[in-house]
């Protein structure tokens, strides 16, 4: 059902998007600004209100090796839908990487809690069925915000129906109860949000601090997602489209 709801979320953006692209493939294409904006507004307030005081208490409470071992195991049982976009992008190289450290980290690293591969020198990475579809050329195409997870794209939704098949945990049903699976997975969509929260914390606080947030947010998202197709190669910056405000303040110095 999850993965039906959200085919279907994908197949309501296919539609209401058929539009033309602009000519410029730097800018981000956002023909739903005004909406954006408006759901930019609305997360932000429950951030504020909700989300940034939990993570901001749990930064404080909970120490720092255990917070980084939550990380860690959430990054190890997502390793299927990774090894699977890396075998679908064509790196068998970078899939035997994906496979070994989850072999080792479930093992010595008792399930992952303990990145034991990465500090023996296999660096771990994470891919998904949008940076898969991006390394075969498919555009990002139409940016939009949604209520409550935040920024993304036509590309990246569509790529995570598709991650989603890939879950081990879509498919799994307990015995023991009928609705085991779905307080799993419940439970594991609030640790990843919680998990990501609060290790972008700083980052929340810097946009904040930022002119125009909705912008920076928008080409730091488009950004990041370019680097990640490229595997961690960076090609524009975040902040290019924001106003030079030092020229500003020439203006009022010359006054």
């Amino acid at each position: 059902m999850r993965a039906l709801a959200k085919t279907a979320f994908v197949v309501f953006w296919l539609s209401a998007c058929a539009s033309t692209p602009p000519a410029n493939t730097d800018d981000v294409y956002d023909p739903f600004e005004s909406f954006n904006r408006k759901v930019y507004g609305f997360n932000n307030s429950v951030d504020r209100a909700i989300v940034g005081p939990v993570a901001r208490g749990y930064i404080k409470t909970v120490p720092e090796p255990a917070r980084d071992g939550v990380h860690n195991a959430l990054v190890n049982a997502n390793s299927t839908v990774t090894f699977a976009n890396d075998i679908l992008q064509g790196k068998p190289g970078r899939a035997a990487e994906t496979f070994t450290r989850f072999l080792i980290n479930t093992t010595i690293g008792l399930g992952g809690l303990f990145d034991v591969a990465g500090k023996s020198g296999l660096e771990g990475h994470t891919e998904d069925f949008g940076q898969t579809l991006g390394v075969w050329g498919m555009p990002m195409g139409p940016y939009f915000m949604a209520p409550f997870l935040g920024p993304t794209n036509l590309r990246d939704t569509a790529g995570g129906v598709v991650d989603n098949l890939f879950d081990p945990l879509t498919w799994v049903e307990f015995g023991v109860s009928d609705n085991l699976d779905l307080y799993l997975n419940g439970g594991l969509v609030v640790t990843n949000a919680l998990d990501t929260r609060a290790r972008l914390n700083d980052a929340f606080e810097a946009l904040q601090d930022q002119p125009e947030p909705y912008t920076a947010l928008r080409r730091a998202y488009s950004a990041g997602r370019k680097t990640a197709v490229r595997d961690g190669q960076p090609v524009d910056n975040p902040y290019d489209d924001l106003p030079d405000f030092d020229d500003f303040d020439d203006f009022e110095d010359e006054e």
